[in-house]
């Protein structure tokens, strides 16, 4: 049994015949005859007298599902239009999920900025890996995630927030700390502190690659954090795609960031959904909030 079937029934209730109501439905008197035997079969009731000159009739039968069949798309009408509102209105609560990595460069401001903004609207977020994050979108746990664009699952859409150079990020005191740019091949002989978080260390890897130097790595970091704090203390250097406002570790120790000067690949930091349907109000809302504030930021360090 379907919806179709159901509004074919109250058609023909509600006209008298099969061609009456094959017109109000805009299809064919056979599509309406079929649904109709088919609906007669998965309710094994004889709904419709069928009979030249007789139009059709409908049995004692036919008249008490005529009834509860206005009845359910009543309430499917309802619910559509009740969907439509909400999906309508900015408030309600977002949940957004962040890849792990850079979530403390993107969901405070987003969250305080946003709220400040639309404080009728709750937000959620969750962070995770970028396979995780894109599960959760395709499963409707998230309706939005800050990704990095690689290895996007199909049925996801991507919108570009920044897509910057990766800097390096140097020990305080290096010998290269003062250059404008610094290419990777100057710093071949000494220890690359790897974010190892993925898939970071294939796109690093392609950076080298794009460079002309092999990777060779001294430490694996399981945190950006933690690869800051490790440059900071003098262990080796990293790479870095987003660039922190303070040059300093969390035990407070000094680092200087510098320009590559290589022409590198990028990795764009996106805003993730799931494509097909149309997304709610709050999270356009929110994805225009969002381009806004980091073509901001963009123009700032730029």
């Amino acid at each position: 049994m379907n919806l179709r079937q159901l509004e074919y029934l109250v058609a023909v209730a509600d006209t008298g015949g099969l061609t009456a109501a094959a017109e109000r439905c805009h299809v064919s008197q056979s599509a309406v005859s079929l649904g109709l035997s088919e609906l007669e079969s998965t309710l094994r009731l004889r709904l419709l007298i069928r009979g030249p000159g007789r139009g059709a009739v409908l049995t004692d039968a036919g008249r008490e599902v005529v009834g509860e069949a206005r009845a359910v798309l009543t309430a499917v009408s309802e619910l559509g239009a009740g969907a439509r509102r909400l999906g309508q209105e900015i408030a309600g609560t977002l949940r957004i999920g962040c890849y792990a990595p850079v979530a403390a460069l993107c969901l405070p401001a987003a969250i305080a900025g946003f709220r400040e903004l639309r404080p009728e609207v709750t937000i959620e977020f969750v962070e995770g890996s970028l396979p995780d994050l894109q599960r959760q979108l395709l499963d409707g746990r998230c309706e939005l995630a800050f990704l990095y664009r690689q290895d996007i699952l199909p049925g996801i859409e991507v919108e570009v927030l920044t897509d910057q150079q990766p800097h390096l990020l140097l020990p305080a005191g290096h010998r290269l700390q003062r250059r404008r740019s610094v290419a990777l091949r100057e710093l071949a002989d000494e220890p690359f502190i790897l974010l190892d978080v993925a898939p970071s260390e294939r796109y690093f890897r392609s950076v080298f690659d794009a460079a002309g130097v092999p990777m060779t790595v001294a430490h694996r970091a399981g945190s950006f954090e933690l690869a800051r704090a490790m440059v900071a203390r003098g262990l080796g250097y990293t790479l870095s795609v987003q660039q922190p406002a303070v040059d300093c570790s969390v035990e407070g120790r000094p680092f200087r960031t510098v320009p590559l000067r290589d022409a590198v690949p990028t990795t764009p930091l996106v805003l993730g959904r799931a494509a097909g349907g149309r997304p709610t109000r709050r999270a356009e809302v929110f994805s225009a909030y969002c381009k806004e504030l980091f073509s901001a930021t963009t123009r700032r360090a730029g």
